[in-house]
């Protein structure tokens, strides 16, 4: 019974943590088309280079956490940041908010160049669902996030599969690309880390679960790149586009997918604002406030928050990732010389007993 629980509880963290990383960029294709397949068959050198940095990011946090027995995204933010703390508060509300009005300005663009509804509607929808998923808690967070993101990976899964062409597959690669490629490899990785962070206080995977996380997504990443040698396609939306090959219902299910991923995002954008601002996950005023700044922002429209918005997004993640590696780095080395120090006071203890 214990087992089967540890189990359970394995797959529901496993599921939240991909609903950190895999939203509507996944669904869509957009994202791994421009940070990965603009460089030809150097695409796969910037897979690898982003699941390395992934396996770097994802141990060394897990290792952190559990060296400095840490429970939460705020112990780890105030322990690592010291006084610098508040402000790396104020960095990832930030990402996190733009993301969020991204997420809704996405949705209102979808239902209007597809179905013709305009209003705000889908976006109005969303922010009140996200308010009552905010208001339940990390518990309503996981699951969603579990009914969701199994339903959407198995379309994004069968949706690859089924305009994979190994026939038009022909990669070159070269010295140059294969540089840059490993460059937005990174880059990727960084955007996307950073929303993931604060829900892996949340979790309670080991290492191979985390490893199970990684490689589930350079898998689809992998799949994507086929996918793209194999169909001539827009930057748009690529994914969404040759859905259309495999049958027009089909089609309108990978709408789905789309609007699923949106969410996704959204949701988990929003939990970790309100995460971050108060103890309490549950505060009704706190709640109302994020996804009213959400959708206000959100008003800027899709074009400008992904034209100017994510920009500084993308470089705030930057910045901010590589200060937390340096910061951690620092704490580890000064915690390695603490336990040498210990444990030279607990030998000459023992050899003075002895004596």
């Amino acid at each position: 019974m214990e087992s089967g629980k540890k189990i359970w509880s394995t797959v529901v963290d496993y599921f939240l943590i991909l609903s950190a990383i895999i939203g509507v960029g996944f669904a869509s294709g957009k994202e791994i088309y421009v940070f990965f397949f603009a460089f030809d068959g150097a695409s796969i050198i910037g897979l690898l280079a982003f699941g390395l940095l992934y396996i770097y990011l994802f141990l060394i946090v897990g290792y952190v956490k559990k060296k400095l027995e840490l429970n939460s995204y705020s112990e780890f933010n105030s322990i690592i940041f010291g006084s610098l703390c508040k402000l790396t508060n104020v960095i990832m509300i930030i990402n996190f908010t733009i993301t969020s009005a991204g997420m809704l300005a996405g949705a209102d663009y979808l239902f209007e160049n597809f179905f013709g509804i305009g209003y705000r509607i889908p976006s109005i929808i969303l922010t009140i669902i996200t308010l009552f998923v905010l208001f339940g808690g990390i518990r309503k967070v996981k699951l969603i996030a579990n009914i969701i993101v199994p339903l959407m990976i198995a379309v994004i899964v069968i949706n690859s599969i089924g305009n994979i062409n190994p026939q038009n597959v022909n990669m070159q690669i070269n010295v140059q690309s294969g540089f840059m490629a490993v460059y937005y490899g990174i880059l990727f990785g960084v955007n996307n880390f950073v929303a993931a962070l604060p829900v892996l206080f949340e979790t309670k995977l080991r290492s191979k679960g985390k490893l199970f996380v990684i490689f589930s997504i350079c898998l689809i990443i992998f799949l994507n790149i086929l996918v793209f040698a194999s169909n001539h396609c827009s930057t748009d939306m690529p994914m969404f586009e040759v859905s259309a090959n495999i049958s027009v219902w089909f089609y309108y299910i990978y709408f789905v997918a789309l609007i699923c991923g949106l969410f996704s995002t959204l949701m988990i954008c929003s939990y970790n604002t309100q995460n971050i601002l108060i103890k309490d996950k549950k505060s009704i005023f706190v709640s109302i406030i994020i996804v009213l700044i959400n959708f206000i922002l959100s008003n800027l429209g899709y074009a400008f928050i992904v034209k100017y918005l994510y920009v500084v997004s993308g470089i705030i993640s930057g910045i901010y990732l590589i200060v937390l590696v340096i910061m951690i780095s620092v704490k580890l080395a000064k915690y390695k010389i603490k336990s040498k120090k210990i444990e030279k006071v607990k030998n000459h203890i023992e050899n003075e007993d002895n004596k």
